[in-house]
Protein backbone atom coordinates (compact mmCIF):
# COMPACT_ATOMS: atom_id res chain seq x y z
CA UNK A 1 0.00 0.00 0.00
CA UNK A 2 1.42 3.57 -0.87
CA UNK A 3 1.46 5.83 2.64
CA UNK A 4 1.66 8.71 0.51
CA UNK A 5 2.31 11.13 -2.20
CA UNK A 6 4.63 13.68 -2.36
CA UNK A 7 2.25 16.58 -4.58
CA UNK A 8 -1.35 16.12 -2.43
CA UNK A 9 -1.70 15.07 1.36
CA UNK A 10 -4.47 13.39 2.24
CA UNK A 11 -6.72 14.15 5.08
CA UNK A 12 -9.92 11.91 6.20
CA UNK A 13 -12.47 13.70 8.43
CA UNK A 14 -14.60 11.74 10.25
CA UNK A 15 -17.75 12.08 12.80
CA UNK A 16 -18.78 10.08 14.91
CA UNK A 17 -21.70 9.87 17.78
CA UNK A 18 -22.50 6.48 19.46
CA UNK A 19 -20.55 4.54 16.69
CA UNK A 20 -20.02 1.75 18.57
CA UNK A 21 -20.90 -1.01 16.52
CA UNK A 22 -19.81 0.02 13.25
CA UNK A 23 -16.86 1.98 13.35
CA UNK A 24 -13.75 -0.58 13.53
CA UNK A 25 -14.72 -1.76 10.55
CA UNK A 26 -15.09 1.57 8.76
CA UNK A 27 -11.11 2.30 10.47
CA UNK A 28 -10.02 -1.06 8.80
CA UNK A 29 -11.43 -0.23 5.73
CA UNK A 30 -9.72 2.90 5.59
CA UNK A 31 -6.34 1.54 6.51
CA UNK A 32 -7.03 -1.31 3.42
CA UNK A 33 -6.63 1.74 0.73
CA UNK A 34 -5.05 1.28 -1.94
CA UNK A 35 -3.51 4.94 -1.49
CA UNK A 36 -3.19 4.94 2.56
CA UNK A 37 -4.26 8.72 4.04
CA UNK A 38 -1.73 10.69 5.45
CA UNK A 39 -3.83 11.44 8.65
CA UNK A 40 -7.70 10.93 9.86
CA UNK A 41 -8.92 13.56 11.79
CA UNK A 42 -12.10 11.97 14.22
CA UNK A 43 -14.30 14.38 15.74
CA UNK A 44 -16.64 13.17 18.58
CA UNK A 45 -20.05 14.39 19.07
CA UNK A 46 -20.43 13.74 23.20
CA UNK A 47 -20.69 9.52 22.59
CA UNK A 48 -22.01 7.92 25.59
CA UNK A 49 -21.14 4.28 24.12
CA UNK A 50 -17.37 3.00 23.66
CA UNK A 51 -17.09 4.89 20.57
CA UNK A 52 -13.72 6.95 21.80
CA UNK A 53 -12.63 3.83 23.20
CA UNK A 54 -12.57 1.71 20.07
CA UNK A 55 -11.23 4.87 17.90
CA UNK A 56 -7.94 5.15 20.65
CA UNK A 57 -7.49 1.31 20.23
CA UNK A 58 -8.02 1.04 16.70
CA UNK A 59 -5.78 4.35 16.34
CA UNK A 60 -2.55 3.11 17.78
CA UNK A 61 -2.58 0.14 14.84
CA UNK A 62 -3.03 2.33 11.77
CA UNK A 63 -0.48 2.67 9.91
CA UNK A 64 -1.07 6.65 9.37
CA UNK A 65 -1.64 9.96 11.66
CA UNK A 66 -4.66 9.70 13.86
CA UNK A 67 -6.28 13.03 16.19
CA UNK A 68 -9.37 12.63 17.62
CA UNK A 69 -11.27 15.29 19.97
CA UNK A 70 -14.05 15.41 22.01
CA UNK A 71 -16.69 17.93 21.76
CA UNK A 72 -17.28 18.97 25.27
CA UNK A 73 -20.85 19.96 23.92
CA UNK A 74 -23.01 18.27 21.34
CA UNK A 75 -22.77 20.20 17.78
CA UNK A 76 -25.04 18.35 15.51
CA UNK A 77 -24.08 16.75 12.25
CA UNK A 78 -23.16 19.35 9.91
CA UNK A 79 -21.14 21.87 12.78
CA UNK A 80 -19.10 18.40 13.96
CA UNK A 81 -18.36 17.89 9.60
CA UNK A 82 -17.32 22.19 9.85
CA UNK A 83 -15.02 21.05 12.93
CA UNK A 84 -13.36 18.36 11.64
CA UNK A 85 -12.83 19.96 8.54
CA UNK A 86 -10.81 22.95 9.69
CA UNK A 87 -8.77 20.20 11.62
CA UNK A 88 -7.22 18.63 8.95
CA UNK A 89 -4.06 19.47 7.69
CA UNK A 90 -4.46 18.02 4.19
CA UNK A 91 -4.42 19.48 0.45
CA UNK A 92 -7.18 16.76 -0.34
CA UNK A 93 -10.18 16.36 2.57
CA UNK A 94 -12.33 13.11 2.42
CA UNK A 95 -15.54 13.12 4.49
CA UNK A 96 -15.92 9.91 6.54
CA UNK A 97 -19.20 8.38 7.96
CA UNK A 98 -18.60 5.96 11.08
CA UNK A 99 -20.51 3.39 10.05
CA UNK A 100 -19.82 2.58 6.10
CA UNK A 101 -16.97 0.93 4.27
CA UNK A 102 -14.31 2.15 1.78
CA UNK A 103 -13.88 0.47 -1.34
CA UNK A 104 -10.24 -0.31 -1.63
CA UNK A 105 -9.31 2.15 -4.83
CA UNK A 106 -11.53 4.44 -3.56
CA UNK A 107 -9.15 7.25 -2.34
CA UNK A 108 -6.38 6.32 -4.94
CA UNK A 109 -9.26 7.16 -7.74
CA UNK A 110 -10.63 10.24 -6.20
CA UNK A 111 -7.17 11.51 -6.04
CA UNK A 112 -6.18 11.36 -9.51
CA UNK A 113 -9.34 13.33 -10.56
CA UNK A 114 -7.85 16.09 -8.62
CA UNK A 115 -4.09 15.55 -9.24
CA UNK A 116 -5.62 15.83 -13.44
CA UNK A 117 -7.80 18.66 -12.58
CA UNK A 118 -6.33 20.67 -9.87
CA UNK A 119 -8.97 23.62 -9.70
CA UNK A 120 -11.74 21.78 -9.14
CA UNK A 121 -13.80 21.98 -5.52
CA UNK A 122 -15.12 18.43 -4.95
CA UNK A 123 -15.21 15.09 -6.05
CA UNK A 124 -18.08 12.39 -4.91
CA UNK A 125 -18.88 9.48 -6.59
CA UNK A 126 -22.06 6.57 -6.24
CA UNK A 127 -22.57 4.10 -3.28
CA UNK A 128 -23.84 0.60 -3.05
CA UNK A 129 -26.66 0.73 -0.52
CA UNK A 130 -26.03 -2.15 2.26
CA UNK A 131 -27.80 -3.50 5.07
CA UNK A 132 -26.66 -3.64 8.55
CA UNK A 133 -24.47 -6.99 7.72
CA UNK A 134 -23.19 -5.24 4.63
CA UNK A 135 -25.45 -7.41 2.36
CA UNK A 136 -26.50 -5.37 -0.80
CA UNK A 137 -29.89 -4.35 -1.23
CA UNK A 138 -29.81 -4.17 -5.27
CA UNK A 139 -29.97 -0.38 -5.62
CA UNK A 140 -27.29 2.10 -5.39
CA UNK A 141 -27.76 5.90 -3.87
CA UNK A 142 -27.78 7.81 -7.46
CA UNK A 143 -30.99 5.69 -7.72
CA UNK A 144 -32.34 6.92 -4.86
CA UNK A 145 -31.70 10.59 -5.17
CA UNK A 146 -32.73 10.34 -8.89
CA UNK A 147 -29.44 11.34 -10.02
CA UNK A 148 -30.22 9.71 -13.40
CA UNK A 149 -28.38 10.05 -16.41
CA UNK A 150 -30.05 13.33 -18.15
CA UNK A 151 -28.83 14.85 -14.75
CA UNK A 152 -25.63 13.40 -14.98
CA UNK A 153 -25.09 14.98 -18.41
CA UNK A 154 -26.47 18.45 -17.19
CA UNK A 155 -24.05 18.06 -14.00
CA UNK A 156 -20.80 17.23 -16.01
CA UNK A 157 -21.49 19.45 -18.54
CA UNK A 158 -21.26 22.01 -15.90
CA UNK A 159 -24.84 22.90 -15.45
CA UNK A 160 -24.50 21.16 -11.47
CA UNK A 161 -26.82 23.77 -10.15
CA UNK A 162 -29.96 23.35 -12.73
CA UNK A 163 -29.14 19.67 -10.92
CA UNK A 164 -28.86 21.30 -7.29
CA UNK A 165 -31.40 23.45 -7.03
CA UNK A 166 -33.58 21.05 -7.49
CA UNK A 167 -32.64 18.26 -5.01
CA UNK A 168 -29.21 16.63 -3.38
CA UNK A 169 -27.38 13.98 -5.39
CA UNK A 170 -24.29 14.31 -3.32
CA UNK A 171 -23.65 12.26 -0.34
CA UNK A 172 -21.02 13.39 1.71
CA UNK A 173 -19.15 9.99 2.54
CA UNK A 174 -18.72 9.42 -0.82
CA UNK A 175 -17.19 13.29 -1.09
CA UNK A 176 -13.83 14.87 -1.33
CA UNK A 177 -12.96 18.29 -0.86
CA UNK A 178 -10.21 20.73 -2.36
CA UNK A 179 -8.71 22.23 0.94
CA UNK A 180 -7.96 25.78 -1.07
CA UNK A 181 -12.10 26.27 -1.42
CA UNK A 182 -12.72 25.56 2.97
CA UNK A 183 -12.52 29.21 3.76
CA UNK A 184 -14.79 30.55 0.50
CA UNK A 185 -17.69 28.07 2.23
CA UNK A 186 -17.15 28.37 6.02
CA UNK A 187 -19.26 28.83 8.10
CA UNK A 188 -21.82 26.64 6.82
CA UNK A 189 -25.10 27.63 7.40
CA UNK A 190 -27.06 25.63 10.19
CA UNK A 191 -29.82 25.33 8.10
CA UNK A 192 -28.43 23.12 5.45
CA UNK A 193 -26.60 19.85 5.67
CA UNK A 194 -22.59 20.21 5.67
CA UNK A 195 -22.47 18.13 2.15
CA UNK A 196 -25.60 19.61 0.94
CA UNK A 197 -24.09 23.39 1.37
CA UNK A 198 -20.65 22.72 0.48
CA UNK A 199 -21.56 21.20 -2.92
CA UNK A 200 -24.20 23.66 -3.41
CA UNK A 201 -21.48 26.79 -2.59
CA UNK A 202 -18.98 25.08 -4.82
CA UNK A 203 -21.42 24.44 -8.10
CA UNK A 204 -22.03 28.20 -7.92
CA UNK A 205 -18.56 28.90 -8.20
CA UNK A 206 -15.64 28.40 -11.09
CA UNK A 207 -14.42 25.21 -8.56
CA UNK A 208 -17.48 22.85 -9.79
CA UNK A 209 -17.45 19.29 -8.81
CA UNK A 210 -16.87 16.32 -10.74
CA UNK A 211 -18.14 12.86 -10.13
CA UNK A 212 -17.56 9.34 -10.47
CA UNK A 213 -19.29 7.10 -11.68
CA UNK A 214 -18.51 4.05 -10.12
CA UNK A 215 -19.86 3.16 -6.08
CA UNK A 216 -16.54 3.88 -3.93
CA UNK A 217 -17.97 3.14 -0.70
CA UNK A 218 -20.61 0.45 0.86
CA UNK A 219 -23.40 2.78 2.36
CA UNK A 220 -24.43 0.77 5.33
CA UNK A 221 -28.73 1.54 5.34
CA UNK A 222 -29.95 0.98 9.41
CA UNK A 223 -32.59 1.94 11.81
CA UNK A 224 -29.50 4.72 13.39
CA UNK A 225 -28.89 6.86 10.29
CA UNK A 226 -29.32 10.71 10.58
CA UNK A 227 -29.87 10.84 7.20
CA UNK A 228 -30.71 7.08 4.69
CA UNK A 229 -30.77 5.81 1.78
CA UNK A 230 -34.05 4.61 1.26
CA UNK A 231 -35.34 3.23 -2.23
CA UNK A 232 -39.03 4.65 -2.74
CA UNK A 233 -41.27 4.04 -5.44
CA UNK A 234 -44.82 4.73 -5.91
CA UNK A 235 -46.16 2.19 -4.05
CA UNK A 236 -44.03 4.50 -0.85
CA UNK A 237 -45.55 7.43 -1.76
CA UNK A 238 -49.09 5.80 -0.91
CA UNK A 239 -48.03 5.33 2.14
CA UNK A 240 -46.65 8.79 2.30
CA UNK A 241 -49.71 10.40 1.05
CA UNK A 242 -51.44 8.03 3.52
CA UNK A 243 -49.41 9.49 6.60
CA UNK A 244 -47.64 13.02 5.94
CA UNK A 245 -49.67 15.56 7.89
CA UNK A 246 -50.19 18.86 5.39
CA UNK A 247 -48.77 20.92 8.06
CA UNK A 248 -45.60 18.82 8.53
CA UNK A 249 -45.34 19.33 4.56
CA UNK A 250 -46.11 22.96 4.97
CA UNK A 251 -43.26 23.25 7.77
CA UNK A 252 -40.46 21.30 5.63
CA UNK A 253 -41.37 23.41 2.09
CA UNK A 254 -41.14 27.03 4.44
CA UNK A 255 -37.80 25.45 5.64
CA UNK A 256 -36.79 24.58 2.31
CA UNK A 257 -37.39 28.10 1.31
CA UNK A 258 -35.81 29.51 4.26
CA UNK A 259 -32.52 27.45 2.98
CA UNK A 260 -32.20 28.99 -0.64
CA UNK A 261 -32.68 32.40 0.85
CA UNK A 262 -30.10 31.81 3.06
CA UNK A 263 -27.85 30.56 0.14
CA UNK A 264 -28.94 34.15 -1.61
CA UNK A 265 -27.91 36.33 0.72
CA UNK A 266 -24.64 34.41 1.43
CA UNK A 267 -23.83 33.79 -2.16
CA UNK A 268 -24.65 38.16 -2.42
CA UNK A 269 -22.07 38.37 0.64
CA UNK A 270 -19.57 36.43 -1.06
CA UNK A 271 -19.98 38.25 -4.69
CA UNK A 272 -20.69 34.85 -6.05
CA UNK A 273 -24.50 35.63 -6.76
CA UNK A 274 -24.67 36.01 -10.67
CA UNK A 275 -27.69 37.06 -12.89
CA UNK A 276 -28.33 33.44 -13.97
CA UNK A 277 -27.56 31.70 -9.75
CA UNK A 278 -30.06 34.03 -8.83
CA UNK A 279 -32.32 33.42 -11.28
CA UNK A 280 -32.40 29.68 -10.06
CA UNK A 281 -32.60 30.91 -6.41
CA UNK A 282 -35.64 33.64 -7.10
CA UNK A 283 -37.40 30.77 -9.25
CA UNK A 284 -37.15 28.01 -6.80
CA UNK A 285 -38.20 30.07 -3.70
CA UNK A 286 -41.45 31.86 -5.48
CA UNK A 287 -42.12 28.25 -6.47
CA UNK A 288 -41.75 26.92 -2.58
CA UNK A 289 -43.96 30.13 -1.82
CA UNK A 290 -46.41 28.64 -4.33
CA UNK A 291 -46.57 25.02 -3.06
CA UNK A 292 -47.46 26.26 0.70
CA UNK A 293 -50.47 28.30 -0.13
CA UNK A 294 -51.95 25.18 -2.20
CA UNK A 295 -52.60 24.09 1.30
CA UNK A 296 -54.87 27.07 2.20
CA UNK A 297 -57.57 25.83 -0.04
CA UNK A 298 -59.54 22.71 -0.64
CA UNK A 299 -58.29 20.51 -2.87
CA UNK A 300 -60.86 21.15 -5.66
CA UNK A 301 -59.60 24.99 -5.22
CA UNK A 302 -56.18 24.30 -5.17
CA UNK A 303 -56.59 22.14 -8.99
CA UNK A 304 -56.06 25.14 -11.59
CA UNK A 305 -53.49 27.07 -9.42
CA UNK A 306 -51.29 23.71 -9.03
CA UNK A 307 -52.22 23.16 -13.11
CA UNK A 308 -50.90 26.72 -13.29
CA UNK A 309 -47.74 25.55 -11.44
CA UNK A 310 -47.34 22.35 -13.58
CA UNK A 311 -47.85 24.71 -17.11
CA UNK A 312 -45.09 26.72 -15.55
CA UNK A 313 -42.46 24.05 -15.55
CA UNK A 314 -41.68 24.68 -12.08
CA UNK A 315 -42.70 20.91 -10.50
CA UNK A 316 -40.07 19.54 -13.08
CA UNK A 317 -37.41 21.96 -13.04
CA UNK A 318 -37.77 22.69 -8.65
CA UNK A 319 -39.56 19.41 -7.21
CA UNK A 320 -39.59 16.17 -8.01
CA UNK A 321 -42.36 16.39 -10.69
CA UNK A 322 -45.40 14.27 -11.08
CA UNK A 323 -44.79 13.47 -6.98
CA UNK A 324 -44.93 16.41 -5.88
CA UNK A 325 -47.82 17.19 -7.80
CA UNK A 326 -49.61 14.58 -6.29
CA UNK A 327 -48.37 15.23 -3.20
CA UNK A 328 -50.04 18.51 -3.35
CA UNK A 329 -53.21 17.57 -4.74
CA UNK A 330 -54.24 15.02 -2.71
CA UNK A 331 -52.88 15.84 1.31
CA UNK A 332 -56.09 17.87 3.32
CA UNK A 333 -56.40 21.76 3.23
CA UNK A 334 -54.95 22.89 6.26
CA UNK A 335 -57.60 24.98 8.17
CA UNK A 336 -55.37 26.84 10.62
CA UNK A 337 -52.61 28.60 11.03
CA UNK A 338 -49.16 26.87 11.68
Amino acid sequence: MDSGDSDLRVSVAMCTYNGERYLEEQLVSIANQTRLPDELVICDDGSTDDTIKIANEISKQLPFFVRIYENPDNLGVTKNFEKAIKLCKGDIIFLSDQDDILMPEKIEKILNVFRNEPDIGYVFSDAQVVDEELHPLGYTMWKTVYFKNRERKLFSEGNQMDVLIKHRVVTGATMAINAKMIDSFIPIPDIFWHDEWISFYLSTTENKGKFIEEPLIRYRQHSDQVIGGKNLGFLDLIDILKNKKSKENCILLSKQQQKYTVAKEFLLFKGKLTGNIEKLLDGKITHLQKRQLFYGFSRWKRVWPIIGEVLSGRYIKYSHGYKSVIVDLFLPQILADY
